[in-house]
């Protein structure tokens, strides 16, 4: 991508007019990608979400601008994860609650316990920021190599190199969990494990 972060940071107008221009197709494609399909938003919604991703990132003096490490993830990548944050931050204020909250405290019995979460927890240092990205694009929403390749403006063969090294860690990680415990029942294959 061509233009220059560092102009953008100190407030140079055309530097942040040329980071918008290379990054809005990546940004709407990232908010779309975290709809649901059906709710997917068009006109002045996907404007008002837009516009909250790069507000997000002039706020509190361009910190997030001036926290960039591109040792740890590439600009698509990074500005990938901040659209989907502001997205799945916009669908959760939609769908809230507004009953009274006698009410919603009567819709459920107190002695109802929250569901535990299933399958193990993956440890957050374990995976790179692009890896979660990618398995995540791929394993929640649901996307092929080609769509996700299209939305981070890569080649499908990066997206399926990153994909593998990213369960190449998950299995190591899980195996070695595993040899601690119990040995694997004769029912489970070492290739069904995560």
């Amino acid at each position: 991508m061509d233009f220059d972060l560092d102009a953008c940071i100190r407030g140079d107008a055309e530097a942040w007019q040329s980071f918008c221009d290379h990054t809005i197709r990546l940004v709407i494609a990232s908010i779309r990608r975290v709809c649901p399909s059906g709710k997917t938003p068009y006109g002045d919604e996907i404007d008002d979400l837009v516009q909250s991703v790069y507000i997000k990132l002039l706020r509190n003096d361009r910190r997030l601008l001036r926290n960039y490490d591109p040792s740890k993830a590439g600009i698509s990548t990074w500005i990938t994860l901040i659209a989907r944050s502001v997205a799945i931050d916009s669908l959760r204020r939609r769908t809230l609650d507004t009953r009274p909250m006698d009410e919603a405290f009567g819709a459920v019995s107190p002695d109802v316990q929250q569901a535990a979460p299933i399958g193990p927890l993956i440890p957050t240092h374990l995976l790179t920021a692009r890896q979660q990205l990618i398995l995540t694009m791929l394993f929640q929403d649901g996307l092929d190599v080609t769509e996700v390749a299209e939305a981070l403006d890569v080649n499908p063969q990066t997206i399926r190199s990153t994909k593998h090294k990213a369960m190449e860690r998950l299995r190591s990680h899980f195996n070695a969990q595993s040899d601690g415990d119990a040995p694997p029942s004769n029912d489970v294959q070492p290739e069904d494990r995560i």
